[in-house]
């Protein structure tokens, strides 16, 4: 389900002020909030534009909102392969990463391992 409620919403918006402030009849926006109809392409990008957020995410296709562009290109590219995958080697395979990365950090996208005791 989209996001387009939850956003409008926490914004304290109204259908009419949607209307006014979109010029998207509130009717056809209560469709899209709803799930009835999908908005164009152009459509949610002036939305994504509107609430200050990517389209994956205003889609809900992603979970975070802070994810630069190319990350929620490779959030959503992973997602895809792990949705999916029908057996529990894409769980091995996370599990693993993310076992690799354990007391890493990160600094101008260069890892740097723990130090040795």
């Amino acid at each position: 389900m989209n996001r387009l409620r939850e956003l409008r919403k926490e914004q304290g918006l109204t259908l009419d002020e949607i209307q006014s402030k979109t010029g998207i009849n509130r009717a056809t926006y209560n469709n899209y909030e709803s799930g009835k109809t999908e908005p164009n392409k152009k459509t949610w990008q002036a939305l994504a534009d509107f609430f200050d957020v990517s389209i994956p995410y205003l889609q809900g296709k992603i979970l975070f909102v802070d994810l630069s562009e190319d990350e929620q290109r490779i959030f959503t590219d992973v997602l895809d392969v792990l949705i999916t995958t029908t057996d529990n080697k894409a769980i091995h395979v996370l599990e693993a990463l993310l076992n690799s990365f354990k007391g890493c950090y990160f600094e101008e996208n260069t890892r740097i391992a723990p130090e040795k005791k």
